[in-house]
């Protein structure tokens, strides 16, 4: 089977390649509008949803995945854009993975934003996504880093940002928060794992595991 990922953004290439060694794989950037238009994407049996653009191009449309499914290819998405457009899509067909798409399908998390990052030319991410933040301060509240009055304002902070200026000096800064508190705290969110990025490589495990059966 033929399979093609959008991201090298969530998770590079290398890593990608790593884990679907054994698989007839290509790897694309963050998917946006027409990239599933063209006649070549008709050659994959399966497409891989993970990163997408948001601010730097047109987001993909829900009619551009709906007729690749219509066209027999299976489509998972999980991550970011992936796990967005699952939540939308996948009582047509579209598979959806990982924590951030269950959080969108259960109506916890509704806006697009939560997920949207900016990058620069090399893909090196620049902001954070406010879904991978929510995890990271949850965690800090739970080893006293933080307290419920710091995790509020936080929040708060992070979500009246816009995305393109979310920044972890930026958030905390918006929030009040510093001395010496600030300065354990930046640590601490630098230092942890990714929501996004645990869900972009178990929506690579589901892949193997879809192919294995087929």
């Amino acid at each position: 089977m033929k399979i093609a990922i959008f991201s090298k953004l969530t998770i590079k290439e290398d890593e990608i390649r790593k884990k679907l060694e054994n698989f007839d794989v290509d790897i694309f950037p963050p998917i946006k509008r027409g990239d599933l238009t063209s006649e070549k994407i008709f050659d994959y049996d399966i497409i891989g949803i993970i990163d997408g653009c948001f601010l730097q191009s047109t987001a993909v449309a829900h009619r551009e995945i709906l007729k690749v499914i219509e066209n027999n290819i299976t489509v998972f998405g999980a991550g970011s854009m992936g796990a967005l457009r699952a939540s939308e899509l996948d009582t047509c067909g579209m598979i959806g993975v990982g924590s951030v798409y269950n959080l969108y399908k259960n109506g916890i998390i509704t806006d697009d934003d939560e997920v949207a990052v900016t990058f620069d030319d090399n893909l090196n991410q620049i902001t954070f996504s406010m879904i991978s933040f929510r995890e990271m301060i949850n965690n800090a509240l739970n080893e006293k880093i933080i307290d419920e009055n710091d995790l509020k304002r936080l929040i708060t902070s992070g979500k009246e940002l816009y995305y393109p200026l979310r920044t972890f000096e930026n958030v905390i800064e918006k929030s009040g928060i510093s001395g010496e508190k600030r300065e354990v705290l930046e640590k601490f969110l630098k230092n942890q794992p990714d929501i996004k990025r645990n869900d972009a490589f178990e929506m690579l495990e589901e892949i193997i595991k879809y192919i294995e059966k087929q």
